[in-house]
């Protein structure tokens, strides 16, 4: 079996790293970090995150989702303007509910219209820079523009956090600095965990008011060192060529797949429409040994089941032409679109 649904972008997951970590590090932190469970090694390695992504500090979560429904209650005030995208992930959409702010959904793709927010009222514009369930990125040119305004940006970088040049995120890899980055380990890293970045007086404040790190135990010293680890080889040599591997998978599957643009990530979301008739397919692929799953309603809106197809590093030329085949073959079998197109 095959798989091509995983985040493990470039190749990682299957790493061991267990043999380079100090033998007397401790299993656990023993307490919030605010009790006892703090510790010089957390601190230097939320020092060296916020450096990836240019800010100033940081602040280590257990979860990605753990990140969003804390820091965004923690730094929203209910008097705040807040632009939120349509297709933001389940944790940003929760997290604004828990900050009981004043949110307009603005749709996939959009930027906030007016970003001059009346005195004392600031204007957030809270998306992720690739998206999860679509693949494509944030303007980068609407970012520059919020940011010059006078708005404040809240980038989640969850898909796009080690893909582009020395291990960066998409806006540092632009020369962009948004206000507050959020930057979970689990895709690119193949860790755990999740980190806030902003400046040092923003991170003081989440390690205070930001309530899923004040009561919760903080991370593991090994999962602290499994990140370190993997932070060296994402922003070193070892990165630049599983990323530049990558790179060149997306643009054979895409190339294979007949898309008429290259991909603009490792997320390849193949419409489908029909609810049972994406299932269908999956289970199709499955039994050809390719793991592919059909997301439908309400991850994604309405009338847009899909399968999200994510290209890896560990992807081999031969998989990719065999998958692409396959992939063709089933939608052909169940009367599908002869042309393959990407989902929104």
């Amino acid at each position: 079996m095959v798989g091509f649904c995983s985040n493990d972008y470039l190749g990682l997951a299957a790493s061991s790293v267990a043999s380079d970590l100090p033998q007397e590090t401790p299993f656990g932190a023993t307490a919030s970090r605010l009790v006892c469970g703090d510790s010089e090694e957390h601190r230097a390695l939320e020092r060296a995150l916020a450096s990836l992504v240019g800010c100033e500090d940081a602040v280590l979560f257990s979860s990605g989702f753990a990140a969003n429904v804390g820091a965004l209650p923690a730094l929203i005030e209910p008097d705040d303007h807040v632009f939120s995208d349509a297709l933001n992930h389940a944790s940003m959409i929760d997290g604004l509910r828990l900050a009981r702010a004043r949110v307009t959904i603005t749709p996939h793709g959009a930027s906030p219209r007016d970003v001059r927010p009346s005195a004392p009222a600031v204007s957030w514009w809270i998306t992720e820079s690739v998206h999860s369930m679509a693949g494509d990125r944030v303007s980068i040119e609407a970012l520059a523009q919020h940011l010059d305004h006078g708005g404040l940006v809240y980038l989640d970088e969850a898909h796009g956090l080690g893909l582009f040049a020395g291990g960066a995120g998409l806006a540092r890899a632009h020369g962009i600095t948004p206000t507050v980055v959020a930057g979970p380990l689990g895709k690119s890293f193949a860790c755990a965990g999740a980190f806030v970045a902003s400046s040092r007086a923003v991170a003081e404040l989440l390690r205070s008011a930001a309530r899923s790190f004040v009561f919760s135990t903080g991370l593991s010293p090994l999962l602290v060192e499994a990140i370190r680890h993997s932070l060296s080889r994402v922003t070193g040599p070892e990165g630049d060529q599983r990323r530049a591997l990558l790179w060149d998978n997306i643009a054979h599957l895409g190339e294979r797949l007949g898309l008429a643009d290259v991909p603009e990530s490792p997320i390849i979301p193949i419409h489908v429409g029909d609810n049972r008739a994406a299932l269908r397919a999956s289970e199709l692929l499955f039994e050809r040994g390719w793991h592919v799953q059909a997301i439908r309603p309400p991850t994604v809106p309405p009338d847009t089941a899909r399968l999200r197809v994510s290209v890896s590093a560990a992807h081999s030329a031969s998989h990719i032409d065999a998958f692409a085949r396959d992939l063709r073959s089933v939608f052909s079998t169940l009367g599908l679109r002869a042309e393959l197109r990407r989902a929104s």
